[in-house]
């Protein structure tokens, strides 16, 4: 024996008036599908989903596949109550007052970044005196491997204290085919 379903047409959403108990309607407005449950009216698709009022975990049918947003396609703003953000195992971790800390080793930033005011963000090095100094990073060419190709990077003192010039191994061959190393003080400042 076959069950009939009667559907109810309703112009706009529903109400318990509108629905008898486990009875199902239409919004023929949206054609959005409804149905009492036990006097809640919910909203078992059609139309377009209503993102307005979310009352559950929006959850991916599947793992690592789908996107929120796109290239083109970008969320303006992302509001959270929570703390912390989970980014591919990585914790970018707020303690509400604006201060940001992020898990692990910390964060990898580009070299040459700037603060809000445009400086170069310094970095610190082990000096040769063994205790960390202020570094400033300068590209070093030579004519024969090319002006335009970076035959190596230097870190140098970046400050104006008695602290070593250079820092790390790095040795300079001077014409006579001396070597000046980490003997010696600020010989000059970026």
């Amino acid at each position: 024996m076959s069950l009939k379903i009667k559907l109810k047409q309703i112009d706009g959403v529903p109400t318990t008036s509108d629905l008898e108990d486990k009875e199902i309607g239409i919004d023929t407005a949206n054609n959005n599908l409804y149905v009492n449950f036990d006097g809640v009216i919910t909203n078992i698709g059609g139309g377009q989903i209503d993102f307005g009022a979310v009352g559950e975990d929006i959850l991916p049918t599947q793992d690592s596949v789908w996107n929120l947003g796109s290239e083109s396609k970008r969320w303006a703003e992302l509001y959270l109550a929570g703390n912390t953000i989970n980014l591919g195992g990585a914790v970018i971790d707020s303690d509400g007052t604006g201060a940001v800390s992020i898990s692990g080793a910390g964060m990898t930033i580009p070299d040459n970044s700037r603060n809000a005011s445009g400086d170069i963000l310094a970095t610190a090095s082990q000096g040769g005196g063994g205790t960390l100094q202020v570094t400033r990073n300068v590209d070093f060419f030579t004519a024969a491997q090319g002006l335009d190709t970076i035959n190596t990077r230097f870190k140098f003192n970046a400050t104006i204290d008695d602290q070593y010039t250079y820092t790390g191994t790095k040795t300079f061959t001077l014409a006579n085919g001396d070597t000046l190393s980490n003997d010696d003080i600020t010989l000059f400042q970026f």
